[in-house]
Parts: C-alpha cells; sequence; structure tokens
C-alpha cells in the first residue's frame, strides 16, 4: 500500500509555511519603504516662497512651477483665499503646505504625484462614538475613492477609499454628511443612528470645468471666448478610416460646408467656411481655407503633377482637435490668409505620468454604393438605330446659295449636301454605312447585354494601422506614433498608400524656460489618372468610363483585358514627399510674462514619371517618357511677447505681440524623351537615343528635336506684426481686439503693405442679478465682432508680370512676350465681417446652444479684365474689379439627453443657411459670360430658358437678314416652308441674334445649397457604444444630363418622346438635337445620409489586464451606409457644386465596412 508523501516528511511543509509568511512580511515591509520613501521623496522638494497679501491660487501656481508636481483642488473654494502672505527659504514642501493650509482649514494629500488639497481636516479626530459606514458611487454606481466626508460644523471626517466605502466614529447620534470631490456637486444629507449604510450618488458639476478652446497663437477659457469658433475632438472622429482629415470633419461643424466631390482615394474636398468667397481665378485664389497645424501654417494644394491633396499627406489618428476660426475677432489675427476661414489642427501630445502604448489596427472592404440604371442589350440596338434613322441635318442649295431643311432623299442627294437618313446620309457619302455593331445583330460578338460598370469597379479595401507611445516626467513629455495607410480604390488602377512619423517633444529645463519640438514626416504613393485629368484641378474623375462601351459587344475575358489595357496603357509611377518640422522656445522672466520664438519648415515633393508607348501616337508612332519633379518649401520664423495677469480675481487681462516672416519657395522641373528603341523601356536616356529627327526630306528637311526640358523657380515672402489685447470683468464684460499689419512681395512698390483690425465684445448676462430667477439658465453670453481679413494671391508675380520665350525669331535670335500683363495697382482682396452670437448653457448644463448671425463682404476681388482696342501688347490685365457677399445664420446644439442613467445618449446637431451673392462688377453691370449676375451666387447655373416645343411651324420664330431676306433660326430659308423645328426644344432666343448659343443662357439657380448640418449621435451602455453621424443638404439645384438627353443610363422604355402636334412630353422627337442644359431639366435637390456608424465593445478591465493589457476595444464601423434624395441621379454629393451638371463621369463613392481593434498598454 502506498503511502502519502506528506505523511513521509510532515517538516517539509511546515517549513515551506514558514519560509512563504517570511516572504510575505518582507513584501510588506518592502512595499511599505518604498511608500514612505515615494511620499519622502516627494515631500522633501525644497521650495522658496515670498509672498505678500495674494491669492491661494497664485502661490499654488508658483508652488507647481517650482515643484513640478500637479495639484488638484476646487477651484471655487480656493478662490475665496486671498491675502496670504508668507515668507520660506529651502524648506520642505511638506512644511510649506502645512504651514498654509492649516491657517486657512484646508488638508493635502499626496497621491503619485499629484498634490490633492481638500478642505477641512480629513483626520478621524473622534475616538469613541458612534459609527456610522457608506459606499460612494458616480452616475454610472462605479466606486468613487478620494470623496471627502465631513460632519458639518466639525473638523471630523474621512475619505472613501478605492471601493468607495467609507467608515468613522462620530460624536452625536444625528447631524448632516458633506460630500465633496472635485468636479462633482457638493452633496448634503441627514443622518440618525441607527441608520442603515449610507449610499451617495455624485453628480458632475459642470460649472466647475473650464473648458478650454486653442485659438490662434494660444488657448482661451470658453467663457472668455467672444468670437465664432466651432471645435470638435478627436474623440469624436475616432474609429473612421479615411485618407484625410477633411472626409472625417463633414456634417460636424456649423457653417463648414464639406463636399467630396470625388471617391478617389486620397482626392480633395471641396471645403467653404461661410459661403464662397472667391472667383477662383487662376493666380489668385483656390477659395479654400487657411489651415494651421500646431501653429504653423501649412500647405493645402492639390499637386498638378501627382495629383495628391496634400491635406490627405497629414495622419488624422495624430490629430487632438480641430477648430475652425470662422469670424474676423478669431481670424483677422493671421491677416492676409484668413480670407477664407481659418482651420487649427493641433497634434497629441505627451503628458506627465506613466507610460502609455496603443496599437490600433483595422481592415476595410468598400465597394459602389449602387450603379446606375443602363439599358441595354437588344433595347439599345433598337433605341440607337431609331435615333440615326431619325437623324437628320440641313442642306446647301448651290444654285439658289441658301440653306434648306431636307425634304425627302431626293433633295440631299440632288444637293450632295445635308443628312435626311443618319444611316444613308445624302447617298453619297460613305460615313455610318459600316456600323456593323448595330446592323450585324446575328453576330454573337456584338449581340450580347453587358454592364460594364460591373467590370470597371470592384471591391476595394483598405488597411489602416497607427501605434503611438506617449508619457513622461514633470520635465520632460514625449509622444511618438507611427502610421500605415493603403487604400485599394473600388475603381481599377486606383490607389493610395501613406507611411508617416509623427514626434512630439516637450521639456522644461528650468522653472522659466520650455522647449518644444515637433517633426512629421510621410511618403505617399497614388495612383493617377492621366487620362482625364483633375476637375477644377481638384477632383479626380473616373479612371476607365463604362459609359464609353456599348452593352453590345462581348465581354469575353480577352475583350475586357484588351479594352483596360488600351485606355491605361500609359505607364504612370508617381510619389510625394512631406516633411514637416517645428522648433518652439519660451522664457517666463516673472510671472504671467512669456517670450517665445517658433522656427518651422513645411517640406513638399511630388515626382512623377510617365511613358506612353508609341502605338498611342498615331501621327509620330514615337513613344514619350516624361519626368516631373516639383517641391514647395514653407519657411516661417515668429517671436511671441505674451502678458497675462489677473488682479484679485476680477480684472483679467491678456496683451500678445508677434512678429512672423516667412517665405514660400517653388521648384519645379519638367524633361521628357522621345522615340526610344523598345515600348517596354519606361526611362529616358538621352545618351542612347538620337538627340534630333527630320520630319522632312533631304531637299526640304524639318528638324525637330527628341528630347525638351522645362524649369521654373518662384518664391514670395511676408513680413507681418500683429498684437491682441483681451480684458474682461470677472468673465462677464468682455472686450477684446486684434490688429496686423502685413507686407507681402507679392504686390507693386505702393501696395506691399495692409492692416487687418478686429473687435469684438461679449457680456456674459446670465451673471447679472436680475437673471437669479430663470434657474434654469446656466450660463448666457452675446457677442458681438467686427474685423477685415484678407486673401494673398497664389500667383507669386500676378502684380509685376512675366516675360516669357518667344518662338518667333528675329536675326537669329529668340524673341520675348508677356506672359502676364504687368498689374502695378494690384492689391489685397479684403473681406470685412460683422458677427452677433448668442451662447447659452441650459438646465445643468444638460443642453447648449450657439447661434451666430454674420455679414461678410468682400472686395477687390481679382479677375482678369478685358483691355481696350487691339494696340496693347495684351488682350487682358489682372485687376482688383469683383465684390461678392455672403450672408447667413449658424446654429449649434449640444444636449445630453441621458447622462445620469446607465445608459447615456449625448447628441450634437447643427445647421448653416448661407445667401452668397455677386454685388459689383469693374464693368457695373452683369458678368454673364463669366457666370456672373449681380444679386445672385457666384455659383451659379447658366441655361436655357424653354417653353416646351414647337407644335407647329407657325411657333417658329423668323428673322431678316441685312438684304430684308427672310429666314428661320440657324439661317434656314423659309423658302421651303419647312423649319426643322416642330417637336425640338423651343429654347428663348434671348439675345435676338437668330441662332441658339452660350449668349441665350440665363441665371436660373445655384448648386451651392440653401442649408446644410449634421446631427451626430453618441449612446454608450455598459461597455458598449454606438456613435451615428448624419450629414443633410437643403435646396441644390443641379441637372441629370443622363436623364435629360434620354441615353441609356436610363429606363428606355419610360422615355416618352414628342410625335404628333399637341403633345407632352419629357423629350423631343427622335433624332432631334438635344440640349440638357435647360430650365425644366433642374431638379431642386434635397439629400440625407448616414455618413457614419460605428459600434465599439470595450472589453471589461479585469479581463484586460488578465490579457495583458490596459484596455482593449473592438469596433465596427459602415461609412455612407445609404442615402435619401428627391434626385433623378446617382449620388448628389458628387454633382459639380461650381456648376451643377451632373454628366456621370465622378468617381463614385464607396460603402465602406471596417472592422477594427485597440489595445492599450
Amino acid at each position: 500500500m502506498k503511502k502519502n508523501r506528506n505523511e513521509d516528511y510532515p517538516g517539509r511543509w511546515v517549513c515551506l509555511k514558514k519560509i512563504l509568511l517570511v516572504m510575505k512580511l518582507m513584501c510588506v515591509c518592502t512595499l511599505m519603504l518604498f511608500l514612505q520613501a515615494s511620499g519622502i521623496t516627494y515631500s522633501q522638494k525644497k521650495v522658496n516662497l515670498n509672498v505678500e497679501n495674494v491669492s491661494m491660487l497664485d502661490v499654488i501656481q508658483e508652488l507647481r512651477k517650482q515643484t513640478g508636481f500637479k495639484f488638484f483642488f476646487n477651484h471655487n473654494e480656493l478662490k475665496k483665499v486671498n491675502d496670504v502672505s508668507a515668507k520660506f527659504v529651502e524648506e520642505d514642501l511638506e512644511r510649506v503646505l502645512d504651514a498654509l493650509l492649516r491657517e486657512v482649514n484646508f488638508a493635502y494629500r499626496i497621491e503619485q504625484g499629484v498634490i490633492i488639497i481638500t478642505p477641512l481636516s480629513v483626520k478621524d479626530e473622534v475616538k469613541d462614538g458612534y459609527r456610522v459606514v457608506g459606499f460612494v458611487t458616480d452616475e454610472h454606481d462605479k466606486p468613487m475613492p478620494g470623496v471627502t466626508v465631513i460632519l458639518k460644523g466639525t473638523s471630523a471626517g474621512t475619505a472613501t477609499n478605492n471601493k468607495g466605502y467609507f467608515g468613522f466614529t462620530l460624536p452625536m447620534k444625528k447631524g448632516r454628511l458633506l460630500f465633496t470631490f472635485v468636479g462633482y456637486k457638493s452633496q448634503e444629507i441627514p443622518f440618525e443612528i441607527p441608520c442603515d449604510t449610507v449610499r451617495i450618488k455624485m453628480k458632475e458639476d459642470m460649472e466647475a470645468i473650464d473648458e478650454v478652446v486653442v485659438r490662434a497663437y494660444g488657448t482661451q477659457n470658453k467663457r472668455e471666448v467672444v468670437s465664432s469658433i466651432s471645435s470638435v475632438t478627436a474623440e469624436e472622429m475616432k474609429e473612421l478610416p479615411s485618407a484625410s482629415i477633411l472626409s472625417m470633419l463633414q456634417g460636424r461643424l456649423a457653417g463648414v460646408n464639406i463636399v467630396n466631390q470625388s471617391g478617389a482615394p486620397g482626392s480633395a474636398s471641396v471645403v467653404a467656411v461661410r459661403g464662397f468667397n472667391s472667383l477662383l481665378v487662376d493666380g489668385a485664389s483656390d477659395g479654400q481655407p487657411l489651415y494651421v497645424i500646431d501653429g504653423v501654417p501649412m500647405h493645402s494644394f492639390v499637386s498638378p503633377v501627382t495629383g495628391t491633396n496634400t491635406l490627405a499627406d497629414i495622419d488624422p489618428s495624430m490629430i487632438e482637435s480641430v477648430e475652425v476660426l470662422k469670424d474676423a475677432a478669431a481670424a483677422s489675427i493671421y491677416g492676409s490668409r484668413a480670407g477664407n476661414g481659418v482651420i487649427l489642427i493641433t497634434t497629441k501630445k505627451g503628458r506627465a505620468g506613466d507610460a502609455k502604448f496603443s496599437v490600433n489596427i483595422s481592415y476595410t472592404g468598400s465597394k459602389m454604393m449602387e450603379t446606375p440604371l443602363q439599358t441595354g442589350g437588344r433595347l439599345e440596338r433598337w433605341y440607337k438605330i431609331l435615333k440615326i434613322r431619325n437623324t437628320m441635318d440641313k442642306a446647301y442649295d448651290s444654285k439658289k446659295k441658301v440653306s434648306y431643311w431636307p425634304l425627302g432623299y431626293t433633295s440631299v442627294y440632288e444637293n450632295k449636301s445635308g443628312v435626311y437618313d443618319g444611316f444613308w446620309q445624302d447617298g453619297h457619302k460613305t460615313e455610318g454605312l459600316d456600323n456593323k455593331m448595330l446592323q450585324d445583330s446575328l453576330n454573337p460578338f456584338y449581340n450580347n447585354q453587358t454592364n460594364w460598370w460591373k467590370h470597371v469597379f470592384r471591391t476595394g479595401k483598405v488597411i489602416n494601422g497607427n501605434v503611438q507611445a506617449s508619457g513622461g516626467s514633470d520635465r520632460f513629455q514625449y509622444m511618438i506614433g507611427g502610421g500605415f495607410y493603403t487604400e485599394d480604390g473600388i475603381m481599377l488602377n486606383s490607389s493610395y498608400s501613406r507611411v508617416s512619423l509623427n514626434l512630439n517633444l516637450t521639456a522644461q529645463p528650468t522653472e522659466k524656460l520650455r522647449l518644444d519640438a515637433r517633426v512629421y514626416g510621410a511618403y505617399m504613393d497614388r495612383s493617377l489618372n492621366v487620362n482625364n485629368g483633375l476637375n477644377h484641378g481638384r477632383f479626380e474623375g473616373m479612371i476607365v468610363s463604362p459609359s464609353g462601351m456599348s452593352t453590345l459587344i462581348s465581354n469575353d475575358e480577352e475583350l475586357q483585358k484588351q479594352w483596360l489595357e488600351k485606355t491605361n496603357e500609359t505607364v504612370v509611377r508617381s510619389d510625394d514627399y512631406r516633411g514637416m518640422g517645428s522648433v518652439f522656445m519660451q522664457y517666463t522672466p516673472v510671472k504671467g510674462l512669456d517670450l517665445s520664438w517658433k522656427g518651422s519648415i513645411d517640406l513638399s515633393q511630388a515626382n512623377r514619371n510617365s511613358f506612353k508607348p508609341s502605338f498611342l501616337n498615331a501621327k509620330t508612332l514615337e513613344n514619350v517618357s516624361e519626368g516631373q519633379v516639383s517641391r514647395k518649401i514653407y519657411l516661417s520664423s515668429e517671436v511671441l511677447l505674451r502678458y497675462k495677469t489677473s488682479i484679485k480675481e476680477k480684472h483679467n487681462l491678456e496683451i500678445l505681440l508677434g512678429m512672423d516672416v516667412n517665405k514660400d519657395q517653388v521648384f519645379f522641373i519638367k524633361g521628357e524623351g522621345r522615340g526610344q528603341a523598345s515600348d517596354y523601356i519606361y526611362y529616358y536616356n538621352a545618351a542612347f537615343n538620337l538627340p534630333i529627327v527630320n520630319d522632312g526630306t533631304e531637299s526640304s528637311p524639318d528638324w525637330r528635336s527628341l528630347t525638351s526640358y522645362n524649369s521654373d523657380f518662384r518664391e514670395k515672402a511676408m513680413v507681418s506684426y500683429f498684437g491682441r489685447f483681451g480684458y474682461n470683468y470677472k468673465q462677464r464684460y468682455l472686450f477684446e481686439g486684434t490688429l496686423r499689419r502685413d507686407g507681402s512681395s507679392t504686390f507693386g512698390e505702393d501696395h506691399k503693405w495692409a492692416t487687418f483690425p478686429s473687435v469684438a465684445v461679449g457680456w456674459a448676462f446670465s451673471e447679472e442679478k436680475f437673471m437669479d430667477n430663470f434657474y434654469w439658465l446656466d450660463w448666457g453670453k452675446i457677442r458681438a465682432s467686427y474685423g477685415t481679413s484678407g486673401q494673398i494671391f497664389t500667383d507669386e508675380y500676378l502684380a509685376h508680370g512675366l516675360m516669357q520665350n518667344n518662338k518667333s525669331f528675329f536675326m537669329g535670335q529668340a524673341g520675348m512676350s508677356p506672359a502676364t500683363p504687368i498689374s502695378p495697382d494690384l492689391t489685397w482682396e479684403k473681406s470685412e465681417q460683422y458677427n452677433i452670437g448668442l451662447d447659452f448653457d441650459m438646465f445643468d448644463y444638460r443642453l447648449s446652444l450657439k447661434l451666430d448671425y454674420y455679414y461678410k463682404y468682400t472686395s477687390a476681388l481679382i479677375y482678369s479684365v478685358d483691355l481696350p482696342g487691339n494696340m496693347l501688347i495684351g488682350t487682358k490685365r489682372t485687376e482688383n474689379a469683383m465684390e461678392v457677399s455672403n450672408e447667413g445664420l449658424e446654429l449649434e446644439l449640444k444636449a445630453d439627453v441621458l447622462r445620469e442613467k446607465e445608459l447615456r445618449w449625448r447628441i450634437r446637431f447643427n445647421v448653416a443657411r448661407n445667401w452668397n451673392r455677386f454685388e459689383k462688377s469693374y464693368s457695373g453691370k452683369d458678368m454673364v459670360g463669366a457666370g456672373l449676375v449681380v444679386g445672385r451666387s457666384i455659383n451659379g447655373m447658366y441655361v436655357y430658358i424653354d417653353d416646351g416645343y414647337y407644335q407647329s411651324e407657325d411657333e417658329v420664330p423668323v428673322y431678316y437678314d441685312l438684304l430684308g431676306n427672310e429666314k428661320y433660326m440657324g439661317s434656314l430659308s423659309t423658302q421651303y416652308g419647312v423649319s426643322g423645328y416642330v417637336g425640338t426644344q423651343k429654347i428663348r432666343d434671348l439675345n435676338g441674334d437668330g441662332r441658339i448659343s452660350d449668349g441665350d443662357m440665363a441665371y436660373c439657380g445655384s448648386p451651392a445649397p440653401l442649408a446644410h448640418g449634421g446631427w451626430a449621435n453618441e449612446l454608450s451602455w455598459r461597455n458598449f457604444s454606438l456613435n451615428l453621424l448624419f450629414n443633410f443638404v437643403l435646396g441644390r439645384d443641379m441637372i441629370n444630363t443622363a436623364k435629360a438627353t434620354g441615353s441609356n443610363y436610363t429606363d428606355l422604355r419610360k422615355l416618352d418622346y414628342w410625335k404628333k402636334p399637341g403633345d407632352e412630353t419629357n423629350l423631343p422627337k427622335i433624332g432631334a438635337q438635344i440640349y440638357p442644359k435647360v430650365r425644366s431639366n433642374i431638379e431642386n435637390v434635397h439629400s440625407v445620409s448616414l455618413k457614419q456608424i460605428t459600434l465599439g465593445y470595450d472589453l471589461p478591465k479585469k479581463m484586460a489586464k488578465k490579457a495583458g493589457f490596459n484596455g482593449v476595444r473592438f469596433f465596427g464601423t459602415i461609412e455612407n451606409l445609404f442615402y435619401l434624395s428627391n434626385y433623378s441621379g446617382m449620388n448628389p454629393e458628387l454633382v459639380d457644386v461650381y456648376k451643377g451638371i451632373d454628366n456621370g463621369t465622378q468617381y463614385p463613392l464607396s460603402r465602406k465596412m471596417t472592422l477594427g481593434l485597440t489595445l492599450n498598454f
């Protein structure tokens, strides 16, 4: 029988127990020694203090600077403690705090480097008495450690432990307990012994939390803001994989209209802050706001070399918050660059404390939201045959020397002119007779119903990942981040990739000196559509247009391959580099006075190599290899002097003085080589290729170079002086003024300098005594501002003029000619803006409302003006010639619908209405040819005025030429009695010239929205969260050309063509010319879309820690889930916001579905 081993060795386990007991005692002792050492380390900080009759807040601020400790206290309690006087020399911090706080009935404790100050003593002074115990939780029933519990009227008290529990002995059977904690409302409850366990639920004191708003050159307490600023934090935009921050901001900011005009990866967006201010004249302005990242203005353009949107260079995961400066009081301090608004981007910074490390990775699948309705196959064939059969065109009678409308086959055959049947033409031509695709219906190659959209588009994908590490001590903080983003678009051969690195460092070598350094680098690789170019120079269209392929053609794999290869035969290799860096130094010689300097650089470089094979150059049969490099550098140096003080917590003063010097440089080189020996060698080497070629003969040579080279260098500089003065009395009566003086090299000698002032006032009326009865109003403020801002030119030499080489030669020498005429009087585009705003916080800060009215008048807009006569070298010159106004209303609403329950629901709603008007032209008249009519929007739709269809020849207008001959429109003779207009669109000849041309177009609407906004919802329940963002646009005018022209991208069965007099149809007679840009085709469009829905789950803390993490979060996001609209076409967001014409060639927006994981260490 086996014996139990324990019985054999009974002494072993006794010994083992003793060893374990000793180890436990050693651990406890070690821990106590460590805690004691930590406390000694904290308390033995030496301080020097010599103050007289100052506030306790000032004393704490001084101690914070000397020790580097963080202080945690209730601002409203300590600000009452004034007239503090003390003198200490090289004294321990603990003794200083004891001496100062004991006299004013406060106590302190040190926890993990944080000094927590609480009122009264938290020592349990009563040894015998009545025992009271209880628990304290927050609104989510989570335990609250560190809550001070005091017996009112005595110094007896205690604090809750990490489980929210408290217990202490009281000297009386009944009384009142007071519960306090920083950031929470104090609670007072009665008790009487015997009593049950006390249970208290603390509520957040929203008033005690002072929100800080980022603004130009610093931050400001929200209550002191007198300008119009909208902001959004990274927390609100998280878990949305996007190449650009702009896509994440859409619908979140009142008065900021962001429109995605292209779904191409990395594409740009339209951004209009309080309407459209710019005429988009080349060289003047691109209409986009100024972007400032961490206080440094940054490049924000679309590269003409690679088509990359430089805003997409910035990794959104590195961004902490975004603020938009909308009125002049906020933006005028940026002077000549703030005419279109200012967007401030703040990146994440390190904070003192434990090191933090996080990893975020997500995978996204994307697909087209919808494919257009398409009619194909047999119906397409018959439709096109009918159109060709009924196609007619005017003929010319050579004998009578008149143009007329064909009467039959004979008339066009005899005159060998005109068209009576699209297939037959005039009986002599051969064009149109060989249309195999339509006529050879028995050929299986032309007898199909292929939807080419399904072959051009695919399922795209996005892989997004980033890692971030942050932490530091009181003297040094760091934030290091790296990101990777790659997207394959839903269209073939469209992609965008970015690799980025971000480094933010903050050091405080001494109490008076602070150093900041920021470095950001990124590499981008983006496919480029060289076939269709960029719409408005910014927005990429489809790489391959499926509308150019008939459904009748076979979808044989080999044919698909050949078609796509043919379409994308040009080989392109493009990439971009972005580097930004800044160094900041701040010196504080005395309290409240800061002197700082910042130097920064922003470099953006774009590279492109393209190769076009020889068979795409039908004329010369030469292949072409081309290379381009563009580099843009921005350098700036800024000095600031800031003084901020508060006198007796009543008079608050801030003065800022600054100087900024910056320079922009643009380098560009381009070269190409032709006629390489092979179409499989993409890069050109001049040493191995002929330099010239003779396109003529030996007797008549025509020598041509096979290489070319272009280079360019441009630069501009600006010097600025600026200042800001702010004063408020008890945060109740507020005043602020700014002044900026800018001098730029882009203007003529007498116009280099301009001044931009602003002034703003505010009144916190809720703080007045007569408002005491309005118990529901927590905070109310009215503010008003006026200011000016400007817009500097994008063309460095617009005012100075440029000369260029001329191809003409004189006596063997190349000549020169003006490229840009000189404009010595050219000056700044200037905007004046008025703003009136109301801010409300109501119902215990549950509801916040912000309402703004603004009026903005922009004058001296740049425009190319016609020069008189033909005696001058140029025909046009750039001048300050136009004026535009924007007027509008903005509403922002924030509400905590549910905040005291386990289920929490917070909403943010915004809506903006803008009236945009063209006010004045240089001639005092409408500029219809330029699309500008006084009193109308600058984004106008200019179309023909139509009145149905001509029902008889009597309705067709008749004109007379100079000889008195009677003619129909289009100079057709009336001798034959047939005009050809019956059954066609009745379009008004507004200028009366006898023909329909662009001069007959009139303003009939605007593609800019009447109103736009967004509605964001944040819901949370336990460890789950749900975020939804709706975006809406109201009142856009647009034309669906597919529907208007009766193309096969509609249901051909439902098309109603005019057939006989009296018909009221939606299309003219079949075969007739169709004008899509007519008034009757304009649709007034409203739309709402669910832009984002995100469901997240946080793993319980205990489970996460068991797995070795500080936090684990799973999330899923769907972007562009659906949209609702009354538009007849596809997604109306893609329709040109400047012209309103939907031609169906825009790169579609995709629906994206994302799964992601966030790990915190």
